[in-house]
């Protein structure tokens, strides 16, 4: 027990240390940010379903699936992505990484809980543009950093023997920064216009999940998860400044009033997103499982930049994968204890710039390493695509490895013996 909380408070320190998990997309410009958890890393190997659910593993996507956890889990993940960033002009690499969650899920007689902490959006992009058919030459550099947290707890709870319930109550906080200078050829002074925005607000989480055993070793798994519109409030600052190029003193800023505009305090919408999972699988030896999720759309503007040729539509994503165990209590190959996970998602936005649709696409691969009694090691890989070049936009060809680990230890356990 020691052992696991000295683990835990280790990662929870790293995990403190890394702050928000990165983003060096450009299109995290837009709303709050790029959404850079999509669940579990073992999860995430199977194409991000979340209508997968066992004993020992947290699904947190999922706050049924909390029921069927048997043992205190601890679990925390990281990733390393690598982008090619790419235009119809020129093209750059770029690599970011971080924490992806932190979080503990306790079982009791009646119900099981949980909370923890994860990084959901991030922004970070650094975009440069020319005029050369102006005079002076005209440079604008756009840049912007920071993201929305999470701060959730979660109950999940058996009503029947085969149904099971859930709800997250989720705060979500954070802050963005975007500026945008302008650089003009042989002038020493250059202007830039910096937004600040403080982010809150809280969102639910629902869901059900069914399972029942519809031949002698096979069982069907169910799920419908539904999260409600909700609100991000923002508090809004600009400043715009004049600063020498060379670094020197000079210049002048001014805070601009917001309050006149309406812009001090603004709304962002987070639409209604549902999603139906079904799986079928053999208890501790195989499943597959495919999801569906629906985006309403019509949100996520942030009002303090008045974009004309960008649009939230209805999105949508389709998830399918599955696992594979050779033989789970095998004594003599450590490999046949293995968790062999793959799975591939199609994701669209809603996201729509100069008309065009802003969609995602993955191809995942996963192992789960058992360590002594019920712990685990899970390493992910995904090979994916986000964006396109057509309309001057930017195509991003990532790599992302990822590193989940999971602890699970037993409380509550009355001592047979003295």
């Amino acid at each position: 027990m020691k052992n696991f909380f000295s683990i835990f408070f280790f990662l929870f320190s790293a995990g403190i240390v890394f702050g928000q998990s990165g983003s060096l997309s450009p299109y995290s410009f837009f709303g709050i940010g790029e959404n850079t958890f999509k669940g579990t890393i073992d999860s995430r190997s199977m194409g991000a379903i979340n209508v997968y659910n066992d004993s020992l593993h947290l699904n947190l996507t999922n706050p049924a699936a909390y029921a069927e956890l048997k043992l205190v889990n601890y679990s925390v993940g990281i990733d390393y992505t690598v982008s090619n960033l790419k235009n119809n002009i020129s093209e750059n690499k770029t690599k970011t990484g971080g924490v992806n969650y932190m979080a503990i899920a306790i079982p009791t007689k009646k119900f099981v809980f949980g909370f923890g902490l994860i990084p959901n959006n991030s922004i970070g992009y650094l975009i440069q543009t020319s005029d050369d058919t102006k005079s002076p030459k005209e440079i604008n550099r756009y840049e912007g950093d920071g993201g929305v947290n999470t701060a959730f707890l979660t109950l999940g709870f058996k009503i029947f023997k085969k149904i099971s319930l859930g709800i997250s109550a989720n705060y979500q906080f954070g802050n963005l920064e975007h500026s945008n200078s302008r650089f003009l050829e042989g002038i020493e002074l250059f202007t830039t216009l910096e937004s600040k925005s403080s982010l809150s607000g809280i969102k639910f989480v629902y869901s059900t999940l069914y399972k029942e055993k519809i031949f002698k070793d096979l069982t069907l798994h169910l799920t419908y998860t539904l999260t409600p519109k909700s609100t991000v409030y923002s508090r809004n600052t600009q400043i715009l400044s004049t600063t020498p190029g060379n670094g020197g003193f000079g210049g002048d800023s001014e805070n601009i009033d917001l309050a006149a505009l309406n812009l001090e305090r603004t709304n962002i919408l987070i639409p209604t997103t549902s999603s139906f999972g079904v799986g079928l699988g053999k208890e501790k030896k195989w499943f597959v499982g495919i999801d569906y999720t629906l985006n309403l759309g019509g949100g996520f503007e942030n009002k303090l930049f008045n974009l004309k040729n960008v649009e939230y539509k209805q999105g949508s994503k389709v998830s399918f994968g599955g696992l594979y165990v050779p033989n789970y209590n095998s004594f003599t190959s450590y490999f046949s204890r293995i968790v062999y996970r793959a799975g591939i998602r199609f994701e669209k936005s809603g996201l729509n710039i100069n008309n065009q649709s802003i969609n995602e696409f993955g191809i995942n691969f996963g192992l789960g390493l058992p360590l002594q009694g019920f712990q685990n090691l899970n390493f992910g890989f995904e090979f994916g695509k986000r964006g396109t070049t057509s309309d001057g936009l930017i195509e991003e060809n990532f790599v992302s490895v990822r590193l989940g680990l999971t602890l699970n230890d037993r409380w509550f356990v009355r001592n047979k013996y003295n």
